[in-house]
């Protein structure tokens, strides 16, 4: 899709839209927006959006955004969100995000039957930019090491 477009595609697709575009894609998808855009993808499929963006991918997915933007992976995803954005993960997930920006990971506490968020942010007790992190054993945030 071109400007100001919309891309959707089924199951295992492929979709992809221009600037300010949405583009949504099936179970094993992938969606790809452009700046300003939203892009979401089923289950186990990987979301890109553009600056100001936002991405949500589903369980296992991988969700992308630019500057600004805000990233949501499902359940063991993963997500990544540029300077000042939000970079939320599932359980057992990591996430990534740049100067000024936010990490939230959730994990289940079996005594409250909830869930519960850790929120971390970057240029605070020890957080760094552009560093991908996952909850510890105590549900801490830990750098992942590669």
């Amino acid at each position: 899709a071109g400007y100001r477009g919309t891309a959707t595609a089924g199951y295992r697709g492929t979709a992809t839209a221009g600037d300010y575009g949405t583009a949504t894609a099936g179970a094993s998808g992938t969606a790809t927006a452009g700046a300003s855009g939203t892009a979401t993808a089923g289950e186990s499929g990987t979301a890109t959006a553009g600056d100001y963006g936002t991405a949500t991918a589903g369980e296992s997915g991988t969700a992308t955004a630019g500057a600004s933007g805000t990233a949501t992976a499902g359940y063991r995803g993963t997500a990544t969100a540029g300077d000042y954005g939000t970079a939320t993960a599932g359980a057992s997930g990591t996430a990534t995000a740049g100067e000024s920006g936010e990490l939230r990971i959730q994990w289940w506490d079996h005594k409250a039957s909830r869930f519960r968020t850790v929120l971390g942010y970057v240029g605070e007790n020890g957080i760094k930019a552009d560093t991908a992190y996952r909850l510890n054993d105590k549900h801490e945030l830990e750098e992942v090491k590669q």
